[in-house]
């Protein structure tokens, strides 16, 4: 099994910050292999940054993904810069529906989810937009591994922050358990 999930957005968002917290969570399932690379575009607040996280049940020899199985899009600019590394038929299409509007139709896998509005509309702070996506998406990256992914959050973030945080990675459970994909697209190779 090797599955490879690429975070992407603008700096800014906590895009780096969901790719360690998924890389730190996976330390907790010791069959599992795991690596997250980083990088940022001329700017770090504002311009393109992804990072990549790689899991796997045999040693992992190249840390970033080559063929991702999921890519979470958190800003239209990285929609256009990097959804080509998509396969259309295979990639599992996850992206922030409030900037983003729409993926185009030959990509078979998607999943819209409103992260930033959400955030902005339930919990009056933007800046919780990327827990509430890891929270709608873990399912879909690692069934299952919610409760640990819960404990990770809350060592992850700022102490004054921690129920914030939690109460946004919930939502966007909820979200993804009352609106998730038909079939389970996030396959493993």
């Amino acid at each position: 099994m090797r599955k490879e999930i690429i975070f992407t957005g603008f700096g800014g968002q906590g895009i780096i910050l969901m790719g360690v917290i998924i890389a730190r969570m996976m330390e907790h399932f010791p069959d599992l292999q795991v690596t997250q690379a980083q990088s940022y575009g001329p700017a770090s607040r504002g311009g393109a940054c992804r990072t990549d996280v790689v899991i796997s049940d045999q040693q992992i020899n190249y840390p970033k993904s080559s063929r991702p199985d999921v890519m979470i899009f958190m800003s239209e600019e990285a929609r256009k810069r990097l959804l080509s590394e998509a396969d259309p038929e295979k990639t599992l299409v996850i992206y922030d529906n409030t900037l983003i509007k729409e993926i185009p139709t030959a990509y078979k896998k998607t999943f819209a989810v409103p992260a930033t509005g959400e955030a902005e509309k339930e919990f009056k702070n933007r800046m919780v937009a990327n827990i509430y996506m890891l929270g709608a998406t873990i399912e879909l990256i690692n069934p299952g591994s919610f409760d640990v992914l819960k404990k990770i959050v809350a060592s992850s973030v700022p102490k004054k922050f921690e129920e914030l945080n939690i109460k946004a990675l919930e939502a966007g459970y909820e979200y993804y358990r009352t609106h998730k994909p038909a079939e389970s697209p996030a396959a493993s190779r």
